[in-house]
Formats: structure tokens, C-alpha cells, sequence
């Protein structure tokens, strides 16, 4: 690994560092389109609002966020979930097709999964309960939306 994406790690990774404390990550994943689910953690989602889908930017607290879509290409409404950055400036919306379903799981049963990472937006594939999930890389998606990390 590069250093870059060590330091971003280690950043990502502390971010998280919250809920995991107790020995279980309250997660919510995350539906993604022609993609396995995403797996988040609860507490770097700031909201959740209804959105049309066509959407580039997402108004909340009158600050214009930009949008990262996910959601299925035929949904014309979708659910936008506000990610927290490290600095304000750093938020934004991920579009997806509908409130994602919120699970508790003991950090023990998330397993690596050694998997071939080819997209940079993706952290870490990992498996739960029996599930493939991809772990978002924050960074990644901030740089793609033009947010300065």
C-alpha cells in the first residue's frame, strides 16, 4: 500500500474507532446498484431525507452537498444519507434507493474478505452473517466528488 492511502486509512479507521468501542459496530447497509451493499457505520450518517434522484447537489442546513448516487438508475425518488467528513466542508450525500436497514454486529463476525479490490471507492470487502459487504473509502469518494481531503 502507498503511504497516502495508509494515512487515509488510519483516518478512516479512527473516524469508526466510536462506534466500535464496545465490541459491536451499529452499522446500516446500504442496497447499491449492480454492486454488492455497503456496510456504514450509523454514526457518521448526519440524516436522512427523501430526494429526487436526478439530483447533483442536496440543500441541507443550506449548504449545497454534493451527491454520490448508488441507487438504481430507474428510481425517480430515492432516501439521501448526509455523511459526516472530517472537516464541514467534507460532507456529503449518498443517494440511495431506500432507508438502509440498521444491524448490530459484534466486530468479531465481520471477516476480511480478501477479495480483489479494483474499484478505489471501495475499502475493504468483508463478510457478515453469511454476506459479502463492500466498506466504502470515504476518501476516495470525496476526491471523485471534487471535496478536498
Amino acid at each position: 500500500m502507498n503511504t497516502e492511502r495508509v494515512h487515509n486509512i488510519d483516518q478512516q479507521e479512527l473516524q469508526h474507532l466510536i462506534s466500535v468501542s464496545t465490541g459491536f459496530i451499529d452499522a446500516y447497509i446500504i442496497e447499491c446498484y449492480n454492486q454488492v451493499p455497503m456496510l456504514i457505520p450509523q454514526n457518521i450518517v448526519l440524516s436522512a431525507q427523501n430526494a429526487g434522484t436526478q439530483a447533483d447537489v442536496l440543500t441541507w442546513h443550506e449548504v449545497d452537498l454534493p451527491v454520490y448516487a448508488i441507487h438504481h438508475p430507474d428510481m425517480k425518488e430515492g432516501i439521501a444519507l448526509v455523511i459526516e467528513g472530517e472537516e464541514t466542508t467534507q460532507r456529503f450525500a449518498l443517494l440511495c434507493n431506500e432507508m438502509p436497514r440498521g444491524i448490530r454486529l459484534r466486530i468479531s463476525e465481520v471477516v476480511d474478505d480478501d477479495r480483489l479490490i479494483d474499484d478505489p471507492k471501495v475499502f475493504q470487502y468483508v463478510v457478515a452473517e453469511g454476506k459479502q459487504y463492500q466498506i466504502p473509502n470515504l476518501v476516495e469518494i470525496q476526491r471523485e466528488l471534487g471535496i478536498p481531503v
